[in-house]
């Protein structure tokens, strides 16, 4: 009983953190070996993953809050990054190629400082510094052609820093409020792929921002809210 309520206890403590926006120091997990990157979920004071979860979890504050982490050995644009021959000749362990989390708050709604607050939290101020700095690569609506231009299409942005690259992402619901938000680090040898497939997926959307200028980014994430409502309190 008594490891019970400890585990309890533990798991409401690390919901808490990672809306609170309490800062950690860490060390981000792309291009860890699988095992290091497990070792680092369940020693980070606000993941603290069981032995079970292995590279996801999911965490509820209340019934309305929640957040989900995911690690994997794929990029954004699937496949592990690596010819058939330079897999055949790298005998080396795997490594976690990506990670991504996903906060859901259906009372307050979730914005783009929230999930940069929450970047932060989990990764600590070198990676979070790196984010601010990186470059705007595209922003562009991973949702249904249809839903186009209307409020529930969700923006996403891709950028790249000095150390990693980052996606950040807002799904309006039907009516346009946002009440889920996600963050995905991931290698930099990833983002062409993934610029190739999505560019291939999109030509005819013509949405994409190629040209970069200095303070493009902070103006991107400004489009990426841009006609998005503000779930009411």
């Amino acid at each position: 009983m008594k490891k019970l309520l400890l585990t309890a206890l533990a798991t409401i403590g690390a919901a808490i953190g990672i809306w609170s926006g309490s800062a950690h120091t860490a060390s981000a997990i792309p291009g860890q070996p699988v095992n290091e990157a497990k070792a680092w979920m369940q020693a980070h004071p606000t993941l603290r993953a069981l032995p079970n979860e292995r590279l996801s979890l999911r965490r509820n504050d209340t019934p309305a809050r929640r957040y989900t982490f995911h690690g994997s050995i794929f990029g954004p644009a699937g496949g592990s990054g690596q010819t058939l021959l330079e897999r055949g000749l790298n005998s080396g362990p795997r490594v976690v190629r990506s990670e991504k989390f996903t906060l859901v708050d259906l009372i307050n709604g979730v914005s783009v400082s929230k999930l940069e607050d929450a970047l932060r939290m989990l990764y600590g101020a070198q990676v979070f510094a790196d984010y601010r700095r990186a470059e705007s690569v595209l922003v562009y609506s991973p949702g249904r052609i249809e839903d186009r231009e209307t409020a529930r299409s969700p923006r996403a942005q891709l950028t790249e820093g000095e150390l990693y690259a980052y996606i950040i992402e807002v799904i309006p619901d039907v009516d346009g409020t946002i009440h889920t938000g996600t963050v995905t680090v991931m290698l930099k040898e990833d983002v062409p792929p993934l610029q190739a497939a999505l560019e291939d997926r999109e030509t005819e959307r013509r949405e994409f921002i190629e040209e970069q200028t200095e303070g493009q980014s902070d103006r991107d994430l400004e489009r990426l809210i841009r006609g998005v409502r503000r779930p009411e309190r």
